[in-house]
């Protein structure tokens, strides 16, 4: 946008007092756009809506005038696909609120809601809905792009979640999703509309049971075989429980050098039941040196792991999915851990186990498997090169070495525009996802949004 736009804006927004604009030269410009992942990308201003009607008259200006826009709710995309340059941000974190059912089985949410708002507002209800870790993510954008978190073994991923939405459409009328479009919002993203609420599931439970496992570093392709094949065995005899998520990783700790480390979350109220399966991963599993199994709140566990993240980072995730640990994916991890360039650089491994089946939706990978997060993101700017080599060669290593094992489908907020296929990442859901997006944005006016179907 060029300044005289900027004015014309500012002037059409007197009719809408309510909707906050922040221009460059605002002295907190730089503090609200600031994103995750670093990026050189400078919107021309930000427009904070605080209802769903400012939202419709920011839609409907822009459409109006030709004004390029994108959407932006947690600012966690890791591809930093966040912010356009020029462009405005309509920055929907304002839209955070939170109304629980009567019979407290569903809540509807806030289009900008982030993590530690929705599990702080649950937990004063002592309830819980699938969530990630980090607790500055935005939870919209997580949950319609799939959701991969703690609760992805016992109640499905963040998309399974999803029954209802209202989002402004390219029109700029407020509309509430139909079925046949909630079946694209869930796993397509935000690619037909703004969404400013979602109704989702929400289950009662008042703490986790959470421990990280540490296991004894020295051999580490040793430590990721045994690991991985122990885990392997274990899902075999058909008893490991649903309610017991476990996120290997590769990582540098302080003092501790590169180790395997396990984040273990246990969700159901039978923490003696719990204790005995974490301690049974650490006995089995490994020679584990560090295990302290204790309840929490959602809300504590997402802002203890906010901690260990930098905002403000440099670099970008890569990913691929994968069926299962073999004794070549378990070395190739294992020796990648040894090479981890620091600087925070690491990569996890998230599990969806026993998934159900999915016609109302179109997330693509519907089998089990293991989602592998390469993390090639760290603060200190020098290593970003050797972090992105880094993953690339994990994935060259993988997809070279265990071809059989590597589904086709990825997660997308994990994948950049660079490496997305997303007739692979879709498979047979993605002629319905165009359907969909020419039906709903024929003029493809959210560009913007991800996945990039048009154009």
């Amino acid at each position: 946008m060029a300044p005289t736009d900027i004015a014309k804006l500012q002037e059409h927004l007197a009719q809408h007092p309510s909707i906050k604009l922040i221009t460059r030269e605002d002295p907190d410009f730089e503090a609200v756009r600031a994103c995750f992942v670093k990026r050189p990308a400078k919107p021309s201003a930000i427009a904070r809506p605080q209802s769903a009607e400012d939202v419709q008259a920011l839609v409907r200006y822009c459409v109006g005038n030709g004004v390029d826009f994108n959407v932006r709710a947690g600012g966690h995309d890791c591809a930093g696909r966040s912010q356009v340059h020029d462009a405005l941000t309509i920055d929907l974190r304002d839209l955070h609120h939170v109304r629980i059912s009567d019979d407290k089985t569903t809540a509807s949410v806030g289009g900008g809601i982030l993590f530690r708002e929705l599990t702080k507002a649950l937990g004063e209800e002592d309830l819980v809905t699938p969530v990630g870790t980090i607790a500055s993510v935005g939870y919209v954008g997580w949950a319609i792009l799939g959701g991969y978190g703690p609760f992805s073994t016992s109640y499905g991923l963040g998309a399974d979640q999803i029954v209802g939405a209202k989002l402004v459409d390219a029109k700029g009328e407020l509309i509430d999703a139909s079925e046949e479009l909630l079946k694209g919002i869930r796993g397509g993203g935000g690619i037909f509309g703004v969404i400013v609420e979602l109704t989702v599931k929400v289950y009662p439970l008042k703490e986790l049971l959470t421990s990280l496992l540490v296991f004894k570093s020295g051999d580490l392709v040793k430590d990721w075989t045994t690991y991985t094949q122990g885990f392997e065995d274990l899902v075999a005899k058909g008893d490991f429980p649903t309610t017991l998520s476990l996120q290997p990783f590769g990582i540098e700790f302080p003092g501790a050098g590169k180790v395997l480390a396990v984040g273990a979350t246990w969700s159901s109220p039978d923490h003696e039941e719990g204790r005995k399966w974490i301690d049974k991963i650490a006995s089995e599993l490994g020679v584990c040196v560090m295990n302290s199994p204790a309840p929490m709140s959602l809300n504590a566990y997402c802002e203890a792991n906010e901690k260990m993240v930098a905002h403000g980072s440099y670099g970008r995730a890569h990913t691929l999915s994968f069926k299962r640990f073999t004794p070549k994916m378990s070395e190739i991890l294992g020796r990648h851990t040894e090479l981890l360039p620091g600087g925070g650089i690491a990569f996890c491994v998230h599990m969806l186990r026993a998934p159900a089946a999915s016609e109302q939706s179109v997330f693509g990978a519907r089998v089990q498997h293991q989602m592998l997060e390469l993390i090639s993101l760290t603060p200190d700017e020098t290593l970003e090169a050797r972090g992105n080599d880094w993953a690339l060669a994990v994935k060259k290593d993988l997809l070279e070495q265990e071809p059989e094992n590597i589904l086709e489908s990825s997660f997308v907020p994990l994948l950049g525009e660079d490496d997305a296929n997303y007739k692979k990442v879709y498979g047979p859901h993605y002629e319905t996802l165009v359907r969909l997006k020419k039906k709903y944005d024929p003029e493809n006016v959210f560009r913007h949004a991800v996945p990039k179907i048009l154009g």
